[in-house]
Parts: structure tokens; sequence; C-alpha cells
């Protein structure tokens, strides 16, 4: 009796572990495949958050230092009336990019959380399956490092006519932390702080960096 006892709970624990290695092996075969999907989702929603977070920024910080072409941009001219040279306030310049520095991380870091919302179909990742069921909720962490630096270009703007465009560069390296997994993002934009259009004789080119205005000379 005892000995039919100890075999029937034996065949019972064997039956109960196999029945959990085979839902453990299929959670393990779902899970990688689900993997990929949340965290293609993740990065996808995370880029447009940050390059959203970059125009919010830019927008911001611009307006409220009120920046026209000539607080940032000054040029001179000669007696002819040809331009020889361009001065950058390089003061102004290291400000709006630590505003904009700023702003970016104040804006992403103000929410703890993100949340994202996958269609169980798109889980499949079949394309007979993509937007149908309902929707599962994810989590997502996003910290963020932005650089900001500027950049300028001239553009023909008609005869004897120059366009003068003083534009904000900004890269945005971000880390996403969703579902288990961590993904590194980078995104990159560009935005216009300033721009006018400049009439009379201009030189063919300005050489050296926009923050070192004591080296810019006409070439």
């Amino acid at each position: 009796m005892i000995k039919r006892y100890k075999g029937s709970f034996l065949t019972a624990v064997r039956s109960w572990l196999c029945l959990f290695l085979v839902l453990l092996i299929i959670f393990c075969i779902a899970f990688f495949k689900v993997l990929p999907v949340v965290v293609s989702y993740a990065e996808s929603v995370s880029e447009t958050l940050m390059l959203n977070s970059a125009n919010e920024a830019v927008l911001a910080v611009l307006k409220d230092e009120n920046i026209t072409y000539d607080n940032i941009a000054k040029l001179s001219r000669n007696a002819e009336g040809q331009v020889n040279s361009l001065e950058i306030d390089t003061y102004k310049i290291n400000t709006l990019k630590s505003r904009i520095s700023n702003e970016i991380s104040k804006i992403i870091d103000g929410r703890e959380e993100y949340e994202i919302s996958i269609p169980v179909g798109n889980l499949l990742n079949t394309p007979y399956t993509m937007g149908f069921g309902p929707r599962i909720p994810f989590k997502l962490k996003i910290t963020t490092t932005a650089i900001v630096d500027f950049e300028h270009e001239f553009k023909d703007a008609g005869i004897n006519q120059v366009l003068h465009l003083i534009n904000i560069k900004i890269d945005i390296k971000g880390t996403v932390v969703a579902a288990w997994c961590r993904k590194s993002v980078n995104v990159k934009t560009t935005a216009i702080a300033a721009q006018t259009v400049i009439v009379g004789a201009v030189p063919d080119a300005f050489t050296n960096v926009i923050e070192n205005p004591d080296d810019m000379t006409a070439g």
C-alpha cells in the first residue's frame, strides 16, 4: 500500500515537472519572440519623444530669450558697402546651448515613466495580425544627454543677395529601459535659430567656426 502511494506520488511529481518544463519552454519561446517587437516599439516611441522634446525646448528658449538675428550676429561693411566681417555673440550662443540642453533634459526627465501600448496581433510579428486585438501596456524609462551646438551657412537668395542661416544642431543620446531590456537610442535634429538676407556684395566664404568670432574673417 505504501509502495503504491509512493509510486503514485512520484508519478504525479514527474507529471507536474514535465508540465512545468513545457510551460517554461513555451513562455521562453513566446518571450523571445515578443521581446524584439516591444524593443522596436520602445525605440520608435523614444525617438519621437526625444525629437518632440528638442523642438519644444528650442521654441521655449528662443521665445524666452527673444532671439533675433541682430542679437546673435553683427555684420560690418567697408567703405564700398561690401561685408568684410561677421561677429557672433559667443556669450549669447553659449547661453542658448546651455539652456536648450537643460530644457531638453527637463522635459524628458519630467516624467519618471512613459507608457506604450501594443496590439496583441503585433506581438505575433506577422503581417496578417498587425493592429488586431486588445492593446497591452508596457512601461518604459528614458534617460538622455543632449549635446547642443551651433553652425551657420550662406545660401544664394537672388541677385546680389545671400541668405545667412544660424542653425542649432542637437544630438540626443539616450537609454531606454523597457520589458527587461535596455536599448541605446540616438537622434539628431536641426533647427533655425535666426536668419537674415544680406543685400549687397558678400565675400565668397567666411572661415573658422561660429564659436570663435575673433578668428572669423572674410575669404
